[in-house]
């Protein structure tokens, strides 16, 4: 056959797409926060954020010629960018990261610079316990507790202390049972957000079986913690047993200055050696942690800021989901399920009390929370334990009603001509349906004091309803007199363990008794008159519960003697309108704006606090240059 006879076609050239394998992965930092990684050495997310030093994948060898291409393309743009600041040695060699980094015209990430692009990070990057890796990074534990901490915070122990180092820092064995015993019957059933029989188990793990060989949980091996390390079990049992007896020890004192005030400070400060065990970001231990320390911080407001604390706790708590039920719930174990709902329930507990006291927005909206009530099941053994776990669950009930009133009648006054009353109708009957459904059983009026703050919320003027009816006033103020008697009993028996909270309340529930004493002495279609005598023994028993609470708390003698001065104004004010020399309208002038705009009242109790630091250090500066002129003066002479 002829070869040239017929000449060969030529075929047409196709793309052909090349599949290259890659096995590349995401660096720790994209890994831990769930976003995308370009895999790039370093990668994108860890250049951005001035991380390029810590980037797991900055030291690591190209895995694929996709890799290494990027790689090459990011040098050849740098080594551009330098040529274009005047660099005459382009071509000479490759640039490494080294000399990248050394040059002055890119900026060198320093210590501070890293700490603060993982600070968005901390409630997943930290890490689980101090090394002697992390010694120039502070940990999250360290973090929290310094920004919440209102006096320095003891430095990390060199070494990780031990369970005996811890034993010999706590009480022996039958005074720490006792107070935990005591924590136990007072405080825990207001707030039941871990197991008992799991703490029972790190209590003799941290003590010893040895100590009391005829406890039947003497030979229960330390809990699974489920997320912990196993290296940190021994300091978060150690952080635990001490935190719970600090807590019980602090509920006992009265004053600041008592000798068990001391011992629970000694306690906390045991406690605080072991932070760096606590330190579980993102975890549901590392939750737990903190609402021991919001509780330890209610009582002893003066040494730890709870309002901080139940922020960062919410915010974990919706990082973790802890707001929503998982799907489907058959997905988790029940255990764990009923964890979940503890220890959300119990941070919602907090911020709700903490927003409503205070007249702050609260975290997070009751829109978005689908998680169901616990049923207080697994790990609860009391005395009358059904009637025990009827109250938990009214108390979240009634809280959530607290919210919704609050939340609605905060909103400005819509333009759709919303029939307001009817709202304040069904909020009302809400409130009515808890009523009835509530235990009868309430000796201390832990509930009923619930119901009466849901009727002040319900009955106070507020930004959709400034001008409240007379009939409000009335009931607004009959919801705040048997408030305050409650608070009173409670205080005289030592039982406000919430000190920030109960203060703010406190102070809340006199200045709308104050109010009510104002408007209706001043309305001529009132029903009901109040005699000064009246206002005076209603506003003594909130001034009983602040002067209580003032001896525990140094910011809460600022609320005490700002609401004496509001009552001696509120009453001087009214004596003198009824006068003929001072009409009524100037009597309003008289009146504190804190009354007068009782409406639109927030806390401020720490700006208060500043500014009287503020006079008392001008008042001394000026006594200061006073004896100084004196002095002057007698020179002279």
């Amino acid at each position: 056959m002829d070869s040239q006879a017929s000449p060969r076609v030529p075929v047409p050239r196709r793309d052909v797409h090349l599949k290259v394998a890659q096995f590349a992965s995401a660096c720790a930092f994209c890994k831990a926060r769930k976003i995308k990684c370009d895999s790039d050495a370093p990668c994108g997310a860890c250049v951005k954020l001035n991380r390029t030093s810590s980037c797991s994948l900055a030291g690591a060898q190209s895995r694929d010629y996709v890799t290494h291409l990027r790689r090459k393309i990011q040098q050849l743009k740098a080594e551009i960018e330098l040529r274009r600041h005047g660099t005459s040695d382009f071509g000479q060699h490759e640039p490494s990261d080294a000399s990248i980094a050394e040059s002055p015209e890119i900026h060198q990430p320093s210590a501070i610079d890293t700490l603060i692009s993982d600070i968005g990070t901390l409630p997943i990057t930290g890490p689980s316990h101090y090394t002697s890796a992390s010694k120039a990074v502070p940990s999250f534990a360290t973090l929290l507790l310094a920004a919440a901490s209102k006096r320095p915070i003891p430095p990390v122990p060199a070494q990780s202390p031990t369970v005996e180092e811890a034993r010999n820092l706590l009480p022996a064995h039958p005074a720490a049972r006792k107070l935990a015993e005591h924590y136990f019957n007072h405080i825990y059933p207001r707030l039941p957000f871990f197991s008992t029989q799991g703490f029972w188990a790190q209590f003799e793990y941290v003590y010893g079986p040895k100590s009391n060989p005829s406890s039947p949980s003497a030979s229960a091996q330390t809990p699974n913690l489920g997320d912990l390390a196993p290296d940190s079990n021994h300091g978060y049992n150690a952080f635990t047993v001490s935190i719970v007896l600090a807590i019980s020890a602090s509920s006992l004192s009265s004053s600041s200055s008592s000798v068990i005030f001391n011992k629970a400070d000694s306690l906390f400060q045991t406690a605080l050696r072991f932070r760096e065990s606590i330190n579980l970001p993102n975890t549901v231990a590392g939750v737990q942690s903190i609402l021991f320390l919001i509780q330890f911080a209610n009582l002893n407001p003066s040494s730890l800021d709870a309002w901080y604390l139940i922020g960062v706790g919410m915010r974990t708590c919706i990082d973790l989901g802890l707001h929503q039920d998982p799907q489907p719930t058959s997905s988790v174990s029940s255990s764990l399920l009923e964890t979940r709902r503890r220890i959300w329930w119990s941070m919602y507990s907090f911020d709700r009390s903490m927003s409503l006291s205070c007249c702050r927005p609260m975290e997070v909206s009751d829109n978005v929370i689908t998680a169901h009530l616990p049923t207080f099941r697994i790990g609860l053994a009391m005395e009358n334990q059904e009637e025990v776990i009827a109250g938990f669950l009214q108390r979240y009930r009634i809280l959530q009603i607290q919210s919704l009133i609050y939340d609605q009648l905060n909103e400005q006054p819509a333009s759709t001509g919303e029939d307001i009353y009817a709202v304040l109708h069904d909020m009302a009957e809400k409130l009515q349906d808890w009523a009835q459904n509530n235990p009868s059983s309430d000796p201390a009026g832990l509930t009923k004091h619930e119901l009466l703050m849901g009727r002040m919320l319900l009955n106070r003027p507020c930004r959709l309803i400034p001008n409240r009816t007379s009939d409000g006033l009335e009931d607004l103020w009959r919801s705040a007199q048997g408030f305050a008697q409650i608070y009173r009993a409670l205080a005289e028996a030592n039982s406000l363990f919430y000190v920030r909270i109960a203060s703010e309340k406190a102070y809340w529930t006199g200045l709308a008794m104050l109010f009510c004493y104002w408007k209706l002495n001043g309305d001529g279609n009132s029903g009901m008159i109040l005699r000064p005598s009246e206002l005076w023994t209603a506003t003594r028993d909130v001034a009983y519960v602040l002067q209580a609470l003032s001896e525990r708390w140094n910011e809460g003698k600022v609320l005490f003697s700002k609401f004496e001065e509001a009552c001696t104004r509120v009453i001087e004010a009214m004596e003198a309108g009824r006068s003929a020399d001072n009409p009524w309208e100037r009597r309003d002038e008289r009146i504190p704006e804190e009354v007068r705009g009782f409406c639109n009242y927030s806390s401020f109790t720490t700006i208060w606090t500043a500014d009287r630091g503020k006079r008392f250090s001008d008042m001394q500066s000026q006594n200061l240059r006073g004896l100084a002129l004196s002095l002057e003066s007698w020179q002279e002479a």
